[in-house]
């Protein structure tokens, strides 16, 4: 009898451990982002959608940028467990002239797995473009 108490008493642990809810999990589309702009623009803004794939509601606190030169708006601080929220990204391409790949870090600060998520935003200058199919 006292086997059979223990057992439940095990077996009903287990369950209630693995019934938690799981942390919330960020995914974001695209998957890659990457913007194109012209020399002659003052800057850029593209929303990423970001997907809460954990059992749990995903609170972002604040998102960060690796440049003076771009800011983030976090239309949805709140996201529930599979929904799906935006994030805005804005760039000033201004003093972008000379480079034809710049990359900015976007750090979405929150309460999931990975507390400190990082999203590369690849910024391509549409002129070195052209000016590379001239030298081909």
């Amino acid at each position: 009898m006292k086997k059979g108490i223990i057992f439940l008493a095990i077996f009903l642990l287990l369950t209630r451990v693995s019934a938690l809810p799981e942390a919330p999990d960020i995914i974001i589309r695209p998957g890659e982002p990457i913007v194109y702009f012209s020399p002659d623009e003052e800057g850029i803004v593209m929303d990423i959608t970001v997907l809460n794939k954990g059992g749990e509601t995903l609170l972002i606190k604040e998102v960060k940028s690796s440049c003076f030169c771009a800011s983030a708006i976090v239309n949805n601080p709140s996201i529930r467990p599979m929904g799906k929220g935006k994030l805005t990204f804005q760039v000033s391409t201004s003093r972008m002239q000379e480079d034809s790949l710049t990359r900015v870090d976007f750090t979405v600060i929150s309460n999931a797995k990975n507390e400190h998520f990082s999203i590369p935003l690849l910024l391509i200058n549409k002129k070195f473009m052209k000016e590379s199919k001239k030298d081909h």
